[in-house]
């Protein structure tokens, strides 16, 4: 993550002249794709972590149990990383984590709870809020009280 916050530094502001200054400013959008590449495999990184890290806890909580798609991730992980019962390695672990996420199969695990919800829970149904504030125009205008 701090490697991260470094990556982030403008690479604009490195822009150096050339030929005594005669020349065009130089983008330096090479150099910024690639530290926006490593940033985003950092963030891969990070979230497996956080994903083995949660199931971690999970395991630490047993015999309790999560919700419905938390077990269904819980159990996906688990297919490819055991619980720590003692010291090992993480780096297999993390890169197997990871290929879930970059597979998209964490997401196919949650995408039909998520799409459960938004089809029970329709907002538009709900009474509006007196303070609600959105920014698409009204369908009728309001009246002040």
């Amino acid at each position: 993550v701090s490697e991260n916050k470094v990556l982030c530094h403008p690479s604009s502001v490195d822009s150096l002249s050339t030929s005594a200054a005669t020349e065009d400013h130089v983008s330096m959008g090479g150099w910024a794709a690639r530290k926006a590449l490593r940033v985003v495999e950092h963030v891969e990184q990070v979230l497996a972590i956080e994903l083995l890290a949660a199931c971690q806890g999970i395991e630490f909580l047993r015999p309790l149990c999560t919700t419905t798609p938390l077990e269904k991730v819980y159990e996906l992980v688990r297919t490819v990383a055991k619980p720590w019962i003692k010291d090992r390695f993480m780096s297999a672990d993390i890169e197997a984590v990871q290929r879930l996420l970059l597979d998209q199969k964490v997401w196919g695990v949650a995408k039909p709870y998520i799409d459960k919800y938004k089809s029970e829970y329709i907002p538009e149904s709900r009474p509006s809020s007196p303070t609600a504030f959105s920014l698409d125009p009204p369908s009728s205008p309001r009246k002040l009280l």
